[in-house]
């Protein structure tokens, strides 16, 4: 945000101008007892030149990590976006276009919006979007609100290794309806209690079972069509949550049977750093499209033949009812879906695939080669994965003394597991993506072995 500086002058000119003498006037509105009563305890202001210097300093403290050597994931990942990508999402014009609710001035992005439905049609197989939701996780608690409104149930069943914030925005969802969700355990092998998913779903009170794929873990479920079958046989919905790329090695969402599809869509385009920006994706099928939250932009014809853009099927105070409301969340990630819509667009059907299967190769070739070190052994290895898997230490007590000495050397060494996954001591989580090149993944390897030995 730019800096704009305001003189003792200015402030009393803008105070004339609204009609008051003094600040406190000003905001004599509030009530008393919600007013803050002593000095904000911060340094004060700061000239222009010297709060860049600050700033600069503050900067200079951070360690940035090269894509190349970045080995982090759990739902964040750091992916090449080519330049036209930057160049086209960030004009002027694309920066303040906000709030289209009125199509004659805002047909831009009315236009880029559908063009982002389109995509994530696509990506997912299904046959409606939003225009986006915050993130993977809000667009994972939109869905269960969904499918509970379509069934008329309350409940959702989450597999052991869903990643766990999205678990976590559901259940801050559902503590507020007063309802608890289901966690189901997974067998030694990772694999999904079966009898445990059939007991729960014997209930007759849930409303979707939730399968990701891959899971955080980076692996996935290979009976998933029973799974699907299973919970739509006992009236249940499924909601498909996955890793955009993976699309691009199997069956999508609808191809597989999902009710509804969620992602988290930075991966297309976005920077990975400090975590964002995030943008969720959120689509399900015409029959249910009317259950589905957030904004949907139509195509439509215009005056002397031309094609306009609308907002659709939904009023804005749709979302502003609260109880009544599909959802609460009644803005979108309007600059980040379009700057995923450029990026799709640029790399093509071809380029999506190839960047796919880069990925599955690199972390493939990872493996074998992580499987020859000494101390280390592969989580679940049994299980077929995508982009990323678990690694754990023999010696847990030697994980974060390891991560150290990687990230000495400028490795950014994966997401330690053991917080969010007590069974997996000395676990970590290791990412690869088309960034990554074999003679990089060697010398990670290398440096890790010599890491376990020191």
């Amino acid at each position: 945000m730019p800096y704009i500086p305001n003189t003792d002058a200015d402030r009393r000119k803008m105070l004339e101008t609204v009609g008051v003498k003094t600040v406190e006037e000003l905001f004599s509105v509030i009530p008393d007892g919600l007013r803050l009563k002593q000095e904000l305890d911060i340094p004060p202001g700061l000239p222009e030149t010297e709060l860049w210097l600050y700033f600069k300093q503050m900067a200079a403290e951070n360690k940035v990590f090269c894509g190349s050597r970045t080995f982090a994931g759990g739902g964040v990942y750091s992916h090449f976006v080519p330049s036209v990508v930057k160049e086209l999402a960030h004009r002027n014009e694309m920066y303040t276009a906000y709030t289209p609710y009125q199509p004659e001035v805002s047909q831009g992005m009315l236009q880029a919006i559908f063009e982002y439905q389109s995509f994530v049609c696509l990506l997912t197989g299904m046959e409606a979007s939003n225009a986006s939701s915050y993130d993977g996780g809000t667009a994972m608690a939109d869905a269960a609100l969904m499918a509970r409104s379509i069934t008329k149930r309350s409940r959702t069943l989450f597999p052991r290794f869903i990643h766990p914030q999205y678990r976590e925005v559901v259940a801050t969802y559902s503590l507020g309806l007063g309802i608890e969700d289901a966690q189901l355990p997974v067998r030694e092998d990772g694999a999904l209690d079966r009898s445990a998913l059939t007991a729960e779903l014997a209930k007759g009170d849930v409303a979707a079972l939730v399968l990701q794929v891959p899971n955080y873990l980076g692996f996935y479920q290979e009976d998933i069509p029973s799974l699907m079958q299973e919970a739509h046989d006992a009236g249940a919905l499924v909601i498909m949550a996955i890793y955009p790329f993976v699309a691009g090695v199997m069956k999508t969402p609808g191809e597989l049977g999902a009710d509804i599809a969620v992602f988290e869509g930075q991966a297309l385009g976005l920077p990975a750093s400090y975590g964002g920006p995030l943008l969720g994706g959120l689509a399900t099928t015409m029959k249910h499209i009317r259950q589905l939250p957030g904004r949907i932009v139509g195509k439509t014809g215009a005056a002397f033949g031309r094609e306009g853009f609308v907002m659709t099927l939904q009023a804005r105070e749709q979302h502003i009812r609260r109880e009544k409301a599909a959802s609460n969340i009644c803005t979108n990630e309007a600059l980040a879906a379009y700057q995923a819509t450029v990026y799709l667009a640029s790399i093509g059907k071809d380029g999506f695939h190839r960047i796919a299967r880069k990925c599955e190769d690199n972390a493939h070739y990872a493996a074998e080669k992580l499987d020859e070190v000494k101390g280390l052994k592969r989580a679940f290895p049994q299980r077929a994965f995508f982009n990323e898997f678990a690694v754990m230490l023999e010696e847990p007590a030697k994980l974060e003394p390891v991560r150290r000495k990687l990230l000495g050397k400028g490795w950014l060494p994966g997401i330690p597991l053991e917080d969010k996954f007590p069974e997996l001591p000395g676990g970590l989580l290791l990412a690869f993506t088309e960034m990554h090149t074999r003679e990089t993944i060697d010398a990670f390897v290398g440096d890790l072995k010599e890491a376990l030995n020191g």
